[in-house]
């Protein structure tokens, strides 16, 4: 027996050798392995969160960051300043993550609302949206440019086809109108409608010839309609003077049938010397927007509008004897669905040019509107 033993102890187990034959058992290196993987994994991950929001701090603009710092992220602030602009506390939130950008005239109230950080405030929003502020508040707009003006009767004494010299004109007027009008874009349509051509009792409806408009409407009217008598523009060919409607007014002498996302609207007469053309109709998503200023342009894009006409265009007053016309939605989903193959089918028939056999269609299908126009307001109101 060895010197130092105590035969009471059981024996000690040899230390493996180190080398392969050391390593733990095959679960255990497992857990360890995850383990290491997990850990590396969340530091890669949180270096690529710090990374983003890094990234997405350098992406917002001076004011998203002037706002988040003011407001401190804090519910019940966030919530008051929500409260005193009048919209949600989500779009507040957008606002301070980049996500949305507020209208000039909110942009106009955070800096009344919050007097103490006005200076800050519009520096942020200077920087952000170069020259926003200088625009007019809301019912107010500058005065129709002088350089349409001058593009217009350009473009009058030099273009000789009378179709092209309109069509130029028209699409020229509308898109400065548009940008003039609606500059917050929230949603503006302008239609030009014509007299139809008379019957041997007079001129019964108006025809939409040209439609310019931004969203949420299409940039382009496919389908036109006949206004007849019972429309804001049939109105205003009848009395020869400018019209107004907002579903905000309960008490209007006319009630009209507004078309979709049509909160309000201005329709003006086509004058040359004492005869009408036509109609220029301005729709508005806002139910406020027809203000005085609003009108007067309106009034002056009517002149512009008749500058773009042939002589030829215009009838005496006493010519116009409108008729009601059918639905107007009823009307679109008619004309895009037979138009097109009876202009054809008239061309062939009669050996016509596309113009005029579209002009024929157009006559012809006037007259089928003007006779069921009776059943659909029979229809109308009968309806709840």
């Amino acid at each position: 027996m060895k010197q130092g033993h105590d035969p009471s102890r059981p024996p000690r187990r040899r230390q493996r050798a180190a080398g392969p034959e050391a390593r733990p058992p095959a679960r255990t290196r497992s857990r360890h392995a995850n383990a290491g993987v997990a850990k590396r994994s969340r530091g890669r991950s949180g270096a690529r969160s710090a990374e983003s929001a890094a990234l997405a701090a350098t992406s917002l603009t001076p004011f998203s960051l002037t706002l988040q710092r003011i407001l401190k992220r804090d519910r019940a602030r966030i919530a008051q300043f929500a409260s005193s602009l009048g919209v949600s506390e989500n779009t507040v939130y957008r606002w301070m993550n980049g996500q949305s950008e507020p209208r000039p005239s909110s942009l106009r109230q955070i800096l009344e609302v919050m007097p103490e950080h006005r200076r800050e405030l519009q520096e942020a929003i200077e920087q952000s949206f170069p020259n926003v502020l200088d625009l007019p508040p809301a019912g107010e707009i500058p005065p129709v440019s002088r350089e349409l003006y001058r593009q217009v009767l350009e473009l009058r004494a030099t273009i000789v086809q009378d179709d092209s010299r309109r069509w130029q004109m028209i699409q020229l007027i509308f898109e400065a109108a548009i940008k003039h009008l609606d500059p917050e874009q929230r949603g503006l349509a302008l239609t030009y409608a014509e007299l139809m051509p008379p019957r041997p009792d007079g001129i019964h409806s108006l025809y939409e010839a040209e439609v310019r408009a931004s969203s949420p409407w299409s940039e382009t009217q496919e389908s036109r309609a006949f206004l007849g008598s019972t429309t804001l523009a049939g109105t205003a060919a009848m009395l020869q003077r400018l019209q107004t409607w907002s579903e905000l007014d309960h008490e209007q002498r006319h009630q009209f049938v507004a078309e979709e996302f049509e909160r309000s609207a201005c329709a003006c007469p086509v004058l040359f010397a004492g005869r009408c053309a036509g109609v220029l109709i301005v729709s508005s998503t806002q139910a406020d927007f027809c203000s005085p200023p609003v009108c007067q342009a309106v009034n002056e894009y009517a002149l512009l509008v008749a500058l773009a006409l042939p002589e030829s265009a215009f009838y005496d007053p006493s010519l116009i004897h409108l008729r009601p016309m059918p639905d107007i939605r009823w009307q679109r989903e008619e004309i895009s669905r037979t138009f097109v193959n009876r202009v054809i089918a008239c061309a062939r028939r009669f050996q016509l040019s596309r113009p005029e056999a579209e002009k024929r269609v157009r006559m012809e299908i006037e007259e089928e509107f003007e006779q069921v126009a009776p059943a659909h307001f029979a229809l109308s109101r009968e309806r709840p």
